[in-house]
């Protein structure tokens, strides 16, 4: 368990968890070994050491005893007897055995039923000086008690009391109050609530009430530990109270939010969800440093955007006004902020924004740009005070709808700002989302690792005990024990034996109805059972399976009637077929045996009801039944193992997990009453201002189902919509005070879900069962039988190959019908002889049908040594010779030469050294650096000039003709370089190296494009697409990209069949979204208004058709583009509802849907939207939570198998970021020597000082505040008061960096951050003084200086200096860097080439949704621009759109101005698979990513932490330790460590009085009471940077042994057994002296006031 400190280590660990809680739950020791160790105190010392032992009260005492004066009495006067105890109280932590609310353990064996709910004396040694009391409730959970009179008045032996107690504890009672508050939590989901209602109100408030006063009068108000008030659950029992009692008195409607914290109330009557919410609140403890670190990002990047964006987003085409109009009778500004006078997109409430910049939007003819009006959306998203513009920043974090205010800041400000999105969601999203990510998965990992290491620790002390106990039992008389054990088995007998009576009706029963033994010999049923249990059975069930699910998928819209009956027909035969399964199954098996599994009472539930919808076809109820056949899918999880461990994954969410579920349906229920509660009525006053005709919109707050859908889509990732509507309705400050509660609660608990699945879940496929076996049975009975017939048809033919035949392979003949107690064990086909002269595809024919059982071991070494040569980027094609040589290895293959003898230079010499040395010199060529680095330069001038060609070049005649030249060039040196590899390489080495194959497509294609051209042949579609995969040959350049391709095109082949079993699950819901929604997406469509009619004008298909014919050339039966017509398109709309883009408007159209042809009604049924929700919580949640748990189990075996490096770093990367960390200077004011000079070292002085710092960094603090305050409407004086305190503040670095120059002299340049302050303020000068002079002579120096002037907030990275934990995360992220440049550069080639493909395909697309004038595929720009949108899917679903437009959507037959190409209509098919392989690969990319930063680097921070320390601080150790230790032997006296402690220097030093510090780092006593020098040096890093976590602590020894000390004594010390520790010497020194004092005091006694005593010798 030591071992486990990463996650890595961590990960697939669930089964081992399982298995060692279940030998923890089931260790219960004999009463007889309980016997032995209550009243032996031999074996009492032989178990000194073990900490379950220590527990048990002394010897000679009982375990449990009751409560009595005479014992409270004696606990008062040890209480206040002694100082001393106090002190041993701060070194002694009390048992988490032994806390409250956890079960009793099981050392302490079975409570007698007396000692049940009373009280009885301490259990827990920490508590029994203290006055307190424990309760054992009916299921063994220990509850404690103060001791101390409750409320002043009731004794712990009053009988109100124990009254009291008894009734907290009764399981009834809890299950009364969890009811009441279910019931509550029903009135609270009511928007108009009963006149009784008020009734049933006074009755919650009056037992809320009582059980308030029942818990005070068993435990006591807030006197002493464990009363009422200690109990944080307990402060909400009281709020409940308090409020209700309060919004009774008082009617204030802010009060009617505190009406649903009942609600909550859930969380503390369900004890798992109490833990779980501790839990959580424990991980946000640890995550301080990340909130920090957000923060101060976000709002340094927020006063950028401040600045940069100021005022843009107000930036409109506005009218112009009319030449001849008078100026003098113009109001300007009333005509430029009059919205009427703007201009609109269809479809849009705001205005078109436009900017004054070259790459910025335009405006159409007759308007022009002016900043005026408000800003968009309601004037919420804008940059005009630090306010708006951190929300927008907040916003991007989130990546909510963050594609709309990027398309806004892009066409207002210009395209160049994309570097400003680039840097935010890099740093502000993914950045630091992996570190809360990494944070909350480092403090699971944690906890779970104590807990296993705790479980671990009690199940070897267990073992240890009884195994002593045995030992002591086989010393004894055996014949004890014989008769002990004889009235033991007489007992049970006996019991046995009344139980035999209770139960024998029922086993009569099953012997006569369920098992049919009968016949159990009858010829018929012994062929029955052997024809079930034949693995031909049950692959014929699967093919029946696969069939049918394959017909249920052919459903679609319309559908003629003889393809239905067809399909019909189909339904009828396959239920008859698995109708007549289960009917055989049953015949054979018998009920009693065939309902013994799971898998068959599934079968026989979904056969039953079909046979009831074909029995009753008529009844509507009962047909509907008849979409639970889709569920005969769900049967091929019993065959196929990812499929079945999918199904487990999910049943692990109502299992391990259900707490974290249920925990966050408790926080969605609350918030969801809530927001009704505060907003609703909000809604329905101020509708007008959100709605144009002043209807509810769809997303709104007057009811709990709406609230609470709108509660589940802000936890899915959409808050800023609804907000924005919020903020219209209800204003500002109410509503981001309920999102901000709702984005941070409501996401931390949906991650800490998706943690909780990810770390309990299984995501390996399950061990083989029976099915599984017998399905690969029969596919090798087929696979031999085939195999034998095609040797049998050679031999007969007699066909002449000139190699031997496949009959001298001997196959083992098929083993059926055995079974063997090992698991591995399957039939199979084994090679037992093969000829060297077999036929190559013969064996491979062979092998390809061998189970594989393990055996060729060298040949997986082999992939393995391959594995980690693509790893390190050293392709096979130019690795190095072992001999050193350039010697070419062989041409061509083996079969080759056997073919082709000519080719066999052998028989040649003079041919033979010939040919070798024109190999050898080609060889030399290809091998060549600069070569290299020609084709490399060639790669990406191609790269380039296909990002030129764009809609544009067919009018660019001179450029067109040098690029056709440029290409020809290119494709001369690709084919050159070509034949060079083969002559250098060979054929054989060349077609076998993947690279090279990636290459010599590449070649083939750009021949196939050069080659027509050159002929005057048109180039055909698919030769212009494919020409787009040229930028990839630059992934065999760089080893970086080599690294990240190899690593993920591994991972595709490993996660392919997780991807199916996670599509499979999708079929279903794609199946069902079929049978309900169908045809019913369509509308009828008004053309000219562009919205569609209502259901009172049009009602159905056939009135909209009447319009029509009737010349109404407007009118259109329109279907929706995403809809359920077919299983194919409801798998693209499952996947916009999967990533939440688009999702809203399928949503819309479900919920709008009636029946078939008919006209959509507004929000005709909201309830079809269950649909969608569950889909979301199982097949996406779930479903992404399952592919990334098996992307991170890949990622795991690959890191095993590469070894050390870095999973996406280079062998070159890892070595130079080691030899960095090693080497890197590390200085402090301590290596800098004091001037001479007295004015300079009086500044040396000053300047060392720490709080000549923080008075800096105050300043700098002051600084970026000043920068926050600034706002779009500024007026002058503010703007000049402004102006000089930048000034003065400026003024003041400058001294700062003058002192310290002074005062350091050259030593100044030595540290990093003074060069950084220097720069600074160099910078600062710059734009103060020049920002003026050169905006009068350059045009663009505005922006220039803007950015000079923006570094002013840089100096408040200071604060990393001072802020340790933050620190320390940087340095995580700085250890990720090169894994995350090379993953971004792959990222980057992956962008450029979809977006040179979308040019090539999608340029003259028709314009709507995401694609308008600025964001489209014309040029290479613009595309790059829309594939950087979609890259974290945001917006895809608008891109998507266009590019599957078809007529009447769009005109094939449009004219494009200087090209010949026809239309803007898209290509579907070619569209979806463009944007879904996008989507779908940056998806895998963002989550290796975040794995980077989560599992390869997260587990340093122990080892970062001792790095923190400089080098002078381990040499000052080390000096002082030689004072105390000069033998060199790295031990001293634990007497000396208080002077040790005191000597060192900062920070390590710890002063005097020191002796409790000293002991409370509980250092580990070696033989002698010496002190080994690394646990001190550890302690010491521990305490001096405030170190938490076991995890952090063992990398942090680890680190320290390994790094600081070397040498043979160092390593032998290392093995020294630990003897005690410094805390436990302590605490047996405490006691010594107290046991001490009472002997004089008792000796004092006995011999009178003035006798003597021998006690007075003592000390």
């Amino acid at each position: 368990m030591e071992g486990k400190t990463t996650f890595w280590d961590f990960w697939g660990t669930r089964k081992e968890q399982d298995a060692l809680a279940r030998r923890i739950s089931q260790r219960k020791p004999l009463p007889s070994h309980l016997g032995k160790l209550l009243g032996n105190s031999a074996v009492r010392a032989q178990l000194g050491k073990s900490e379950m032992v220590a527990l048990l009260p002394p010897v000679g005492t009982e375990v449990f005893r009751k409560l009595t004066r005479a014992s409270l009495e004696e606990i008062r006067e040890i209480e206040g007897k002694e100082d001393k105890i106090l002190v041993a109280e701060k070194l002694r932590k009390p048992s988490g055995d032994l806390e409250s609310g956890k079960p009793l353990p099981f050392i302490f064996g079975e409570p007698a039923p007396e000692f049940v709910n009373i009280p009885l004396e301490e259990l827990d040694p920490f508590y029994q000086s203290q006055k307190t009391f424990v309760v054992l409730d009916r299921e063994k959970i220990l509850h404690r008690f103060n001791a101390d009179s409750a409320c002043c008045l009731l004794t712990p032996f009053n009988l109100m009391r124990t009254t009291a107690i008894r009734i907290v504890l009764h399981s009834f009672f809890r299950a009364f109050i969890l009811l009441t508050v279910l019931t509550n939590c029903v009135f609270l989901t009511m928007a108009q609530l009963p006149e009784w209602s008020k009734f049933l109100k006074y009755a919650f408030i009056a037992i809320y009430t009582l059980e308030a006063l029942v818990k005070l009068a068993a435990r006591g108000f807030c006197v002493g530990r464990f009363t009422f008030l200690w109990d944080p659950c307990n402060w909400l029992d009281l709020m409940v109270i308090c409020t209700a009692y309060l919004t009774e008195i008082v009617a204030a409607p802010s009060l009617s939010a505190f009406q649903v914290l009942p609600a909550l109330k859930i969380i503390t009557a369900i004890p798992g969800l109490k833990r779980t919410l501790g839990e959580l609140l424990q991980s946000m403890k640890k995550m301080g440093h990340v909130v920090a670190l957000s923060l101060v990002t976000l709002g340094v990047l927020a006063t950028l955007a401040l600045h940069n964006f100021m005022g843009f987003l107000r930036q409109k085409c506005v009218l112009m006004a009319p030449s001849n109009h008078s100026l003098e009778g113009l109001d300007y500004q009333e005509h430029i902020n009059n919205p009427a006078h703007y201009y609109y997109l269809p479809e849009d409430v705001d205005a078109l924004l436009c900017g004054n910049r070259s790459d910025a939007g335009i405006c159409p003819e007759g308007y022009t740009c002016l900043r005026a009006g408000r800003n968009p959306n309601y004037g919420y998203t804008g940059y005009d005070s630090f306010g708006w513009a951190f929300l927008a920043l907040f916003r991007l974090a989130t990546q909510d709808f963050w594609e709309n205010l990027y398309q806004l800041v892009l066409r207002s400000a210009g395209k160049w700002y994309t570097v400003y999105f680039v840097v935010d969601l890099a740093l502000g999203s993914f950045c630091l989302g992996g570190l809360i990510v990494a944070t909350l998965a480092a403090v699971s990992v944690e906890r779970k690792w104590a807990r296993m290491a705790e479980d671990d620790r009690k199940d070897k002390e267990f073992v240890r005990i009884s195994q002593l106990l045995k030992k002591k039992e086989e010393q004894e008389a055996g014949s004890i024990c014989l008769t002990e054990m004889q009235h033991s088995s007489a007992a049970e007998e006996e019991r046995e034996d009344v139980q035999k009576p209770r139960l024998a009706c029922c086993s009569i029963f099953t012997d006569i109805f369920l098992k049919w033994s009968c016949c159990s010999r009858c010829w018929a049923k012994r062929h029955l059972c052997r024809f079930v249990n034949d693995p031909f059975f049950d692959l014929a069930i699967v093919i029946c399976i696969v069939l049918n699910t394959i017909f249920m998928a052919m459903e679609h819209f319309p559908l003629t009637q003889q393809f239905y009956d067809q399909l019909s027909l189909a339904g009828l035969v396959f239920t008859i077929i698995f109708t007549g399964e289960v009917a055989l199954k049953l015949l054979a098996m018998g009920p009693y045996c065939y309902f013994q599994v799971a898998w068959n009472i599934f079968d026989s539930v979904i056969v039953a009801l079909t046979l009831l919808e074909f029995g009753l076809p008529d009844m509507y109820m009962v047909s509907a039944l008849g979409r639970f056949s889709v569920l005969r899918v769900f049967r091929l999880a019993r065959w196929w193992p990812s499929f079945n461990a999918l199904l487990k994954f999910i049943a692990k969410l109502l299992g391990a997990a259900r707490h974290s579920a249920l925990l966050l349906a408790v926080i969605t229920l609350t918030l969801a009453a809530a927001g009704m509660r505060l907003f609703g009525k909000n809604y329905k006053d101020y509708v007008c201002r959100i709605s144009q005709d002043c209807r509810l919109p769809r997303w709104h707050m007057s009811d709990f189902f709406h609230a609470a859908f709108l509660v589940f889509r802000a936890l899915c990732g959409e808050w800023i919509e609804t907000m924005w509507d919020c903020m219209e309705v209800a204003g500002q400050p109410a509503c981001l005070a309920f999102y901000a509660v709702v984005v941070v609660v409501g996401r931390l608990a949906v991650l800490n879900l998706f943690l909780a699945l990810l770390m309990n879940g299984d995501h390996r496929p399950t061990s083989q069962g029976e099915g599984q076996n017998n399905l690969k049975t029969a596919c090798n009975r087929i696979c031999g039988a085939m195999i034998r017939l095609k040797s049998r048809v050679r031999e007969c033919t007699g066909k002449k190959t000139g190699r031997k035949t496949l009959s001298k392979i001997r196959l083992n003949p098929p083993v059926t019908g055995l079974k063997s107690d090992d698991a591995g064990q399957k039939e199979f086909l084994a090679l037992t002889f093969v000829s060297s002269e077999t036929a190559g595809s013969e064996l491979e024919d062979l092998g390809r049908h061998q189970v594989y059982t393990g055996t060729l071991q060298t040949s997986g070494n082999e992939d393995d040594s391959q594995e980690k040569d693509l790893h390190n980027g050293e392709s096979s094609a130019h690795a190095p010779k072992p001999d050193g040589r350039n010697v070419p290895v062989e041409c061509f293959g083996d079969q080759c030469y056997e073919c082709c003898p000519i080719l066999n230079m052998d028989s040649c010499p003079a041919g033979l050294r010939i040919w070798t040395n024109v190999r050898k010199a080609c060889l030399s060529v290809v091998e060549n650096k600069y070569f290299r680095a020609f084709v490399t330069l060639v790669i990406l001038m191609s790269s380039a000039k296909q990002a030129i060609e764009d809609v544009y070049l067919e009018k660019r005649l001179l450029i067109r003709s040098i690029l056709e030249y440029a290409d020809l060039v290119f494709t001369c040196v690709f084919v050159l370089e070509m034949f060079l590899k083969w002559f250098a390489d060979g054929l054989k080495k060349y077609f076998t190296d993947a690279w090279c194959l990636l290459d010599f497509l590449i070649v083939l294609i750009s021949l196939l494009s050069t080659v027509p051209t050159l002929l005057g042949v048109p180039q055909t579609p698919a030769v212009q697409s494919l020409r787009t995969l040229r930028p990839l040959r630059v992934l065999s350049r760089f080893e970086g990209l080599k690294v990240v391709t190899t690593t993920l095109i591994g991972a595709i082949p490993f996660i392919l069949d997780v991807l199916l079993a996670c599509l499979t699950l999708w079929l279903i819901f794609s199946i069902t979204g079929v049978r309900m929604f169908a045809g019913k997406f369509m509308y009828c469509y008004n053309g000219t208004s562009e919205e569609y009619f209502s259901a009172t004008d049009v009602d159905n298909r056939t009135e909209c058709l009447v319009l029509i014919e009737q010349n109404f050339t407007e009118v259109r039966w329109k279907n929706t583009i995403m809809n359920f017509d077919n299983v194919a398109i409801g798998y693209l709309s499952l996947l916009q509802v999967a990533t939440f883009k688009g999702w809203m408007d399928i949503i819309y159209a479900a919920t709008d849907s009636k029946q078939i042809e008919r006209q959509p009604e507004y929000e005709a049924n909201v309830y079809k939207s269950l649909y969608f929700v569950i889909f979301i919580i199982f097949g996406s949640f779930v479903t992404f939570n399952f592919l990334i748990g098996a992307i991170i189990e890949y990622l795991k075996q690959r890191k095993a198998k590469i070894g050390g490096t870095g999973l996406f770093m280079t062998t070159y990367q890892m070595k130079c970021y080691n030899s960095i960390k090693r080497f890197r200077p590390k200085q402090n004011w301590s290596s800098v020597p004091r001037p001479q000079n007295k004015i300079q070292a009086l500044l040396f002085d000053l300047v060392t000082k720490a709080s000549f710092d923080i008075f800096f960094m105050v300043f700098a603090c002051l600084q970026v505040i000043l920068l926050a305050v600034e706002t779009s409407e500024d007026s002058i004086q503010k703007d000049d008061i402004l102006h000089w305190m930048h000034f003065v503040i400026i003024v003041i670095f400058t001294v700062e960096c003058v002192l310290k120059i002074a005062a350091l002299r050259k030593h100044y340049f030595t540290f990093g951050w003074n060069i950084f302050d220097f720069v600074l303020v160099i910078l600062f000068i710059v734009g103060l003084f020049l920002a003026d002079l050169m905006e009068k002579y350059f045009v663009h120096s505005s922006a220039l200086f803007g950015v000079i002037r923006l570094t002013r907030v840089c100096r408040i990275l200071h604060l990393l200096r001072v802020a340790k934990g933050v620190r320390r995360l940087i340095l995580v992220l700085m250890r990720s860097l090169p894994a995350l440049l090379n993953i971004g550069f792959f990222l980057f080639l992956v962008t450029f080439t979809f977006s040179v493909f979308g040019m090539k395909n999608f340029a003259h697309v028709k314009k709507g949704a995401m694609l308008d004038d600025m964001f489209n595929f014309e040029t290479f720009a613009n595309g790059a621009l829309c594939m950087f949108a979609i890259g974290t899917s945001a917006g895809w679903d608008g891109l998507l759109l266009p590019l599957m437009s078809v007529p009447p959507d769009c005109n094939p037959y449009t004219e494009h101005t200087g090209t010949s190409i026809r239309g803007d209509c898209g290509r579907p098919a070619v569209g979806v698979v463009f944007v879904v392989s996008y989507i779908s690969l940056s998806f895998l990319v963002v989550v290796c990513m975040y794995v980077v930063v989560l599992l390869e680097n997260f587990k340093t921070i122990g080892e970062e932490s001792a790095d923190e320390l400089a080098r002078s601080d381990f040499q000052m150790f080390g000096e002082t330790w030689k004072k105390f230790d000069p033998q060199a032997s790295h031990l001293i006296h634990s007497s000396q460590l208080s002077d040790f402690c005191d000597d060192l220097k900062e920070p390590l030093r710890m002063a005097k009085p020191n002796g409790v510090k000293v002991a409370g780092m509980d250092l580990p006593l070696l033989a002698g009471d010496n002190v080994y020098c690394v646990d001190l040096l550890v302690a010491l890093v521990i305490q001096a940077r405030g170190i938490s976590g076991e995890m952090d602590k063992t990398a942090l020894k680890a680190s320290m042994e390994e790094k600081f000390l070397a040498g043979s004594q160092a390593k032998d010390a290392r093995h020294y057994e630990p003897i005690s520790s410094t805390l436990r010497r302590k605490r047996e020194d405490v006691a010594a002296a107290v046991i001490q004092k009472a002997y004089r005091r008792h000796a004092t006694r006995a011999t009178g006031p003035t006798g003597k005593s021998g006690a007075d010798a003592y000390p």
